[in-house]
């Protein structure tokens, strides 16, 4: 795919706009995003910040929407850090060459990138993109920092009956 216009990667930040890790251990919503406009993810995961190590279980990211702040997600696609997820790594050429033999190559700075086969998805105005640990991994051991790469699919659709608009200036 090749796309050059309306692009944005969507990072969680801390209060010092340093990117947002996230422990493995511990089940929580990660990040939500409120979408002004319709967009479509393109590709989505996380980047790891802390070696990971042998897991009591498997820790699972989850990429959901939810109409409102606080309100009931809808998961998207699911993402396992794990052996068991048939994680591949490339060969320098070709990606998905090597297959991963154990949770503990999961280290600092790798990237691990959601299945493309459910991919492109989209979020509609007004909903919140969302990045939940749905299972977390019950030991120490493992940091990340999830993100999205969206195209943004045109402005804010003022047709919607919750789209308020100041007419004062028409």
């Amino acid at each position: 795919m090749a796309y050059t216009d309306g692009l944005m990667v969507l990072v969680p930040v801390d209060g010092s706009g340093d990117p947002q890790t996230s422990e493995v251990e511990t089940a929580a919503v990660l990040a939500e995003f409120l979408v002004p406009s319709n967009v479509t993810v393109l590709e989505w995961g996380v980047h790891v910040t802390e070696d990971c190590v042998v897991h009591a279980s498997d820790p699972v990211i989850t990429l959901g929407k939810r109409v409102l702040s606080g309100g009931t997600i809808t998961a998207l696609q699911t993402l396992t850090l794990s052996s068991a997820a048939t994680l591949k790594a490339g060969d320098g050429s070709k990606e998905a060459q090597t297959a991963i033999t154990a949770s503990t190559d999961i280290d600092d700075g790798d990237t691990i990138l959601a299945n493309p086969g459910a991919l492109p998805l989209t979020v509609q105005s007004g909903e919140f993109l969302t990045f939940e640990l749905t299972t977390a991994s019950g030991s120490t051991g493992g940091s990340i920092i999830p993100f999205a790469i969206v195209r943004l699919d045109g402005g804010v659709d003022a047709r919607q009956t919750n789209v308020w608009m100041d007419v004062a200036a028409l």
